[in-house]
């Protein structure tokens, strides 16, 4: 391939993200990266307009998203890429997806109307933007808007979070669901960010949902994390993915794209794995 930058993980406004899919690959490119994978939480609506933007600027897009499931009491998040986006399994089951972090929006709404709290699910909607649908991000913006809280993060601390008065779960995918979606869909399943998880967990969760390959480079692994989880991937024979999870430069983590450094080697045996109908359209 000769000398890549690499970013697999990367979100735009189609779900959590600042910048738009168009904008994202600009950026990224400006930035050096040419081979990169948009991976949008629950839904694949950036490609149409990433793809025109990556053939326009002479980089390679992967297809990419990031399925959140759950496991016992903690969030597993899977990286699916190089699937057939228009799959009636994965298209299903994002539709799904979509529909019940809607239904959570609808009851978290109503659970801060009866604290007091209450912000207007349209204010929310338009926070969002085209990013389909909004989730809690959206919602702690709202409650600054209206002044109820002083920042998003105290919005989490005090209402949003896990445990707090206005948190609802949301129905999710088993992590072997997640997998097996992207598989029926032609795709690589990928377990995202391990060590946010701890190696134990990481371990149970390649042993029980049969994931290709690991998330080895990503900006919450320092160089020991690195380390262990190559060999980990090395010892089962995963496929060892990496990016920044940029959410664009005005998010409240604005991580730069690009930013985490991923060897090409890892571009190299991605690319090895690709398949024939999509090398096609290269």
């Amino acid at each position: 391939m000769g000398h890549v930058s690499i970013d697999l993980h990367l979100h735009s406004t189609m779900s959590d993200g600042t910048l738009s899919p168009h904008e994202l690959v600009v950026e990224a490119a400006d930035r050096g990266v040419s081979l990169l994978a948009i991976t949008d939480h629950d839904t694949t609506a950036a490609l149409p307009e990433a793809g025109e933007a990556a053939r326009a600027a002479g980089v390679v897009l992967v297809p990419g998203v990031e399925l959140d499931a759950e496991s016992e009491d903690y969030d597993i998040h899977i990286l699916g890429y190089f699937f057939n986006p228009r799959h009636p399994a994965l298209e299903a089951a994002l539709k799904e997806l979509r529909e019940t972090r809607e239904r959570r929006n609808a009851a978290i709404l109503a659970r801060l109307e009866s604290l007091g709290v209450g912000v207007d699910p349209e204010r929310v909607k338009a926070i969002a933007g085209r990013g389909f649908p909004a989730g809690r991000p959206h919602i702690a913006a709202a409650m600054v808007e209206a002044g109820h809280v002083a920042s998003r993060q105290q919005a989490f601390r005090r209402y949003l979070a896990r445990g707090r008065t206005a948190f609802v779960a949301r129905t999710r995918l088993g992590p072997d669901n997640a997998c097996a979606v992207i598989r029926a869909a032609g795709g690589l399943a990928v377990l995202a960010h391990p060590a946010k998880m701890g190696l134990r967990r990481a371990a149970h969760q390649v042993a029980v949902s049969g994931v290709d390959g690991i998330e080895v480079f990503h900006c919450d692994h320092d160089e020991k994390d690195v380390a262990d989880l190559l060999d980990f991937a090395r010892e089962r024979g995963l496929m060892i993915t990496g990016g920044s999870d940029s959410h664009g430069p005005h998010s409240e983590r604005p991580l730069a794209i690009g930013s985490v450094p991923v060897p090409d080697w890892v571009g190299e045996e991605l690319m090895a794995r690709a398949p024939e109908w999509w090398k096609a359209q290269l």
